[in-house]
Parts: structure tokens; C-alpha cells; sequence
């Protein structure tokens, strides 16, 4: 455990609230990272982020470490929900093999989120939000929680003008 620590600490910054390690008294540890998609370093294509925490027991890697997800912005439920069914999957398979899994979890995480920032369904109608083929793509709003709308649907929800 002490080896993917290290490597997270290379990687996350535990002074912006990147990565926290709790340590219990008892054994195993918590860790906390805020996920990002990969965007190429723009800020502004960046649609979604969530902190993943990781419980790991005393008997990790031989027991699974307890994934959760908490302050997700821009995904939809589903989305989350496919996002943490993957991880607790391959997290139970580094388990049965008695296999470290801290730092291909995150990597994962980190994958999915970016596959997911790429694209995505509007939450109103459920549309891809950036189809493929069609030049410009359709004005999107992203609010303030990072979820991304058409814009036409988001105006007309708030019965504003379009345009």
C-alpha cells in the first residue's frame, strides 16, 4: 500500500484537496482523490470531475477496496452508477487475485470520466450532446454544477429566448 501512496502523492496534490490519506488507528486507510477527465489542460472542455474515495481494510489487497463516489458534477445518475458498477468490478478482481488495485482504479476513474466528458446525453431529451457528424455541434450550456444542456431546451425550460 505504502508504494501506490507514494506514487498518488507524485501524482495528486494533497495541498489543493487532490488526494487525502486517512489512516484509522486500526489499520487500512481512506483515500480520497478529486477525479478530472483528461482534457488536454482546457479547463473549459472539462464538463464533470467527482472525488473518488477508496476504503482500504487491514487486509487489503486481499480483501477489495469499498469504492464510493461523492461531490460528482456534470454526470447523470446513470452515468455515475456505470462509473462505480466498473470500478467495485475491477476492484473485486484485484481482490481475488490478492492484486494492489489503488492506482488502476483511479487510472480507470479517470479514463471512464474522460470517455464520458467527450460526449454524454443531454439530461432533458436525452440526446447526445455533441453528435458526431454534425457541424457546429448544437449550443450547449454547461451550468454552474457542470451539467450540460442544449441550449434551445435549457431556454425554453426557462421559458427564455432562444438565440
Amino acid at each position: 500500500m505504502e508504494d501506490e501512496l507514494e506514487l498518488l502523492g507524485a501524482m495528486f496534490s494533497s495541498d489543493e484537496d487532490e488526494l487525502v490519506v486517512e489512516r484509522p488507528t486500526g489499520g487500512g486507510a481512506t483515500i480520497s482523490v478529486r477525479l478530472r477527465p483528461s482534457s488536454g489542460g482546457e479547463q473549459r472542455r472539462r464538463l464533470m470531475e467527482a472525488t473518488l474515495a477508496l476504503e482500504l481494510s487491514q487486509a487489503y489487497p486481499e480483501s477489495a477496496a469499498v469504492c464510493r463516489l461523492s461531490r460528482s458534477r456534470g454526470m447523470v445518475g446513470d452515468e455515475e452508477a456505470a462509473l462505480l458498477a466498473a470500478l467495485t468490478a475491477l476492484a473485486a478482481e484485484a481482490a481475488s487475485s490478492g492484486e494492489p488495485c489503488v492506482y488502476a482504479l483511479v487510472e480507470a476513474a479517470i479514463e471512464k470520466l474522460t470517455e464520458l466528458n467527450a460526449g454524454g446525453d443531454c439530461p432533458i431529451c436525452r440526446d447526445d450532446l455533441f453528435p458526431r457528424g454534425t457541424a457546429p455541434p448544437p449550443p450547449t450550456y454547461v451550468s454552474a454544477c457542470f451539467h450540460s444542456f442544449h441550449c434551445p431546451l435549457c431556454c425554453r425550460r426557462a421559458e427564455l429566448p432562444v438565440g
